[in-house]
């Protein structure tokens, strides 16, 4: 949704995702690279991935990215990781890895309107994580 003349963050954020696509550079490898990097303790629950696993791994962050948070999906998605050990943890280091080599890829492209919008979809997708993480009161 628009408010005036201001995009909100999952629009800002596709924007941003088109510079990169236009800019030709393939993010994936420096995406994890920077999260094994951040988080070498990650490597043995995603360090097995194949190229097509990994592909989809980065789709469906990105999609988190773009969308407005769909709560159960992404209840969804934690309990199934859960099994493979993510934690919110995980989550920070993997969206903050897709920022980084956002950032490198654009590199004078790179805006504060992007750096803010990145910043609080981080923070928003990283609380609701929390949230569904911590026990319900009984």
């Amino acid at each position: 949704m628009t408010h005036g003349d201001q995009l909100s963050d999952p629009e800002v954020l596709n924007r941003c995702f088109e510079d990169v696509a236009q800019s030709g550079v393939d993010i994936a490898p420096m995406v994890y690279q920077t999260f094994l990097e951040a988080m070498p303790e990650a490597d043995q629950h995603i360090g097995y991935m194949d190229e097509r696993m990994r592909g989809r791994m980065l789709d469906q962050i990105f999609n988190l990215l773009l969308d407005d948070i769909d709560t159960s999906y992404l209840e969804f998605e934690t309990r199934t990781h859960r099994g493979y050990g993510a934690n919110s943890r995980f989550y920070r280091g993997m969206l903050e890895a897709v920022r980084d080599a956002v950032k490198r890829a654009l590199k004078d492209g790179w805006s504060t309107q992007y750096e803010s919008a990145f910043t609080r979809s981080i923070d928003q997708i990283v609380e609701e994580i929390e949230r569904l993480e911590s026990p319900s009161p009984a």
